[in-house]
């Protein structure tokens, strides 16, 4: 891991905590502190999905070795399991219950049993189904933003593949260039040992044959 990476891990987990502490803090604060807690929260939880994204993109960037790559890539998606299991999750809960009791004190200060009347359980469960589309079509968003970003990281991942592709291919027609010279020379060399090899046979038969000329020329000197 480099250094970069070590940084955001050490972010991140600092953060993550911090989260968790304030969700505990949040369950038994007044409504307003809690309004002002739960947005900090909200906060939080968007700065860590961005953490792991920005670690995301490092990781495409600087970690070559494949194996080393999709341990990594693991990490990350337990990260992102562990934000919405422990934040995500119990943020919107509390963001619920918070609505719930803004609706009913709104009404309880005005305090008078005809103004509950007037906003029967109906309209009280469509908003509070409206407020929860609105926190849905945030979250949409987000996901959006954050798929866009993972994009971009495999997009750039594949365009350094496809460099390292190139470039290997590049060696590998160099190598065949230079395969291909050590194959022509090859042949050459072989055609002259080839020349020189009838050459030495003519030498031999020549000889051999003044030899019998000369054997013959003795005989027929002794004979005579």
């Amino acid at each position: 891991m480099n250094s970069l990476l070590s940084s955001y891990d050490t972010e991140f987990k600092t953060t993550f905590d911090q989260a968790e502490q304030a969700l505990q803090t949040a369950k038994n604060q007044s409504l307003p502190e809690r309004n002002s807690t739960l947005s900090h929260i909200e906060e939080q939880k968007d700065e860590l999905f961005d953490i792991i994204d920005q670690m995301d993109i490092e990781v495409n960037n600087s970690i070559n070795d494949p194996t080393a790559r999709a341990t990594f890539k693991s990490k990350l998606r337990d990260y992102r399991k562990q934000i919405n299991d422990s934040i995500k999750a119990p943020l919107q809960n509390l963001m619920d219950s918070r609505d719930r009791d803004m609706l009913f004190g709104e009404q309880l200060q005005d305090g008078s049993d005809l103004d509950m009347s007037n906003m029967n359980e109906e309209q009280r469960q469509q908003l509070l189904a409206n407020h929860n589309i609105l926190n849905k079509t945030g979250e949409r968003l987000r996901d959006a933003s954050r798929i866009a970003n993972e994009t971009e990281g495999i997009g750039s991942q594949i365009m350094m593949d496809l460099r390292a592709q190139r470039e290997t291919l590049e060696n590998s027609r160099q190598t065949l260039f230079q395969a291909d010279s050590y194959v022509d020379k090859s042949i050459k060399t072989l055609k002259v040992m080839s020349r020189r090899l009838i050459a030495n046979k003519f030498i031999s038969y020549a000889i051999i044959a003044v030899l019998i000329l000369l054997i013959l020329l003795v005989l027929f000197s002794k004979f005579r």
